[in-house]
């Protein structure tokens, strides 16, 4: 175990605690299995299976705030208005590369607490192909979970809300 990654500083304890939880309502609502991977270093989040048979993997975001540093609160209405979700680039292409592995499709689930709404990206069908169209594009992010540890750039994904049949709103 890497003891210099951020899921294991109390901030990012905290995020790993939040993805947990997100994995219980994704159990919940859709009557799957969910497996987070044990390697603190994965580049993905979970295993998912149904009836003990693997069906798919993921990655788990809980987004409480849409903008850390100016507090705004997060909700699927702000999103909608936005028209995308922002995640890091590299998560797709994983998601892509385990899909095509593991011949599943992959998913990104993302928590909005304030609404108490599961958001579900199906991202690749078991062939590993990218199920609909987004712009990737460099952006200034935060480096990770620990703020202190200040601003990178990233190739980011905007991944379309609004019109995407591939996008899902559940409410928990």
């Amino acid at each position: 175990m890497n003891s210099g990654l951020d899921c294991l500083t109390p901030v990012g304890k905290k995020f790993i605690k939040h993805q947990i939880e997100t994995g219980y309502l994704i159990e919940k609502i859709w009557d799957v299995t969910v497996k987070h991977t044990e390697d603190d270093a994965a580049e993905f989040d979970c295993y998912i299976y149904s009836s003990k048979e693997l069906v798919g993997v993921g990655e788990i975001k809980t987004r409480p705030l849409f903008n850390r540093k100016l507090k705004t609160i997060c909700t699927l209405k702000k999103l909608e208005e936005k028209g995308t979700y922002l995640i890091d680039a590299a998560k797709l292409d994983v998601l892509q590369e385990q899909s095509r592995k593991n011949k599943v499709t992959s998913y990104i689930f993302v928590n909005l607490p304030n609404d108490k709404k599961l958001l579900v990206f199906k991202i690749t069908n078991k062939k590993g192909e990218f199920l609909f169209e987004f712009e990737r594009d460099w952006q200034k992010t935060k480096f990770s979970s620990n703020d202190y540890k200040g601003d990178k750039n990233a190739l980011c994904a905007f991944l379309p809300i609004v019109g995407n049949k591939y996008f899902k709103s559940f409410d928990y």
